[in-house]
């Protein structure tokens, strides 16, 4: 938990919001904004820290009956690693959160994400980038390090995800038209879970911008990925292809920044039976900062997510809004909530998702922040057994070393 944002998605394959990445890896290196770095030979700078927690959880099991309760202790450490050549930037993130529960006979749990990034500007036209991604997730409310949709829908999931991509651009910067190519792989796989199908795949995408005046650009982007299951024999052959057809516009000012892309979207199954999926497909993203110190954000989204059961797929709809303000120079508060529609396609089951989160940082020492919070989850579905509530609250801190 702490002092992130969790209702924005991180960089995930295709399916989730690229235009989202810019916030999304902000965020992500939010905890070392106040570090300074320790220079280390070959020009490498090192930016270590640690976030300590102690967290109450009034349903940990995210059951809808006989609620187990309990208080718990999370540490967080994390590293960044950087070094730049000119033409090249290279970046490596590792962060690790432990979990120890102090009432319930819970184990405790350990999840882990490796990011590492390389980027070349091989001409004032050209440039490539290279990302790796390493998740390994056991913790069911796992916040610390992987806030995406698809863990707020399925709280008790536990995964080793692996992916890699290649980004390469063409566009000097101010020209009027500009093109983004990414490819890679993605390959996850479940631990200890009955009925989720282990999973890898290719993906790549195409985004094309055209400036049509000052800080408006026209968009089109094509995404595209296919997926093969590890099938188990209970469950039905969900192999497919999923294609996305978006056009959009998008403009940032100092003041505002809007982007919008819509279109449609398909998934395209091997096994005949299979109804394949066509729906609308959309991604808004907003933000308006009328003074320095203040920011309001909004998104609104329509993703087509991999099930763990029965269902073919699921069709989730989502809209959020966030407000971050500083008070004063050491003083600042983040508020957020998000809300999900989630049709699991191929069956009689629909969940709605509300959640919310506000916390509290104040910058004591210029290497310490101080940080208080609650963090509240609200799950309805017409199956009950799916249908639960979950609050949490915390107070810990954030120190870089």
């Amino acid at each position: 938990m702490g002092s992130q944002i969790i209702f924005f998605p991180v960089k995930q394959p295709v399916n989730s919001l690229p235009l989202l990445f810019t916030l999304t890896a902000a965020l992500a290196i939010a905890p070392f904004a106040n570090a300074q770095p320790i220079n280390l030979p070959a020009g490498i700078a090192f930016t270590p820290s640690i976030g300590v927690d102690l967290r109450y959880d009034d349903n940990i099991d995210s059951s809808p009956v006989n609620e187990v309760e309990s208080w718990l202790m999370v540490a967080t450490p994390r590293f960044l690693l950087e070094a730049e050549t000119g033409i090249s930037t290279y970046s490596v993130q590792y962060s690790l959160s432990r979990g120890d529960y102090l009432d319930a006979d819970r184990d405790s749990y350990t999840d882990q994400e490796l990011l590492a990034d390389a980027s070349w500007d091989l001409h004032p036209r050209h440039g490539v980038e290279v990302n790796l991604v390493f998740r390994d997730i056991q913790e069911e409310f796992n916040d610390r390090v992987a806030p995406d949709l698809e863990s707020l829908i399925f709280e008790r999931d536990r995964y080793i995800e692996k992916d890699f991509s290649a980004t390469y651009t063409f566009g000097a910067e101010g020209a009027r038209a500009g093109l983004e190519l990414t490819a890679g792989h993605n390959d996850r796989n479940y631990i200890d879970e009955i009925r989720a199908q282990d999973r890898r795949g290719t993906y790549g995408s195409g985004l094309f911008s055209f400036n049509i005046a000052g800080a408006t650009n026209l968009l089109a982007r094509l995404d595209a990925r296919d997926i093969d299951f590890r099938r188990l024999p209970e469950l039905p052959d969900l192999d497919s292809r999923e294609v996305n057809y978006l056009v959009g516009a998008e403009r940032e000012t100092a003041v505002l920044t809007l982007s919008l892309l819509a279109g449609l979207g398909t998934r395209t199954f091997s096994d005949p039976t299979v109804e394949d999926f066509s729906r609308p497909r959309w991604e808004f993203f907003g933000a308006w900062r009328p003074l320095e110190i203040t920011e309001l954000t909004f998104t609104a989204d329509r993703v087509a997510l991999e099930s763990r059961g029965l269902a073919t797929l699921i069709d989730a709809r989502s809209a959020s809004i966030g407000w971050t303000h500083d008070w004063t120079e050491t003083i600042s508060t983040q508020l957020s909530f998000r809300y999900t529609d989630a049709d699991f396609e191929g069956t009689d089951l629909t969940e709605n998702i509300r959640r919310g989160f506000g916390t509290v940082n104040y910058q004591f020492l210029e290497w310490l922040t101080l940080r208080a919070g609650v963090n509240a989850l609200d799950q309805s579905a017409t199956d009950p057994v799916f249908a639960f509530d979950r609050n949490q609250a915390f107070i810990g801190f954030e120190a870089s070393l």
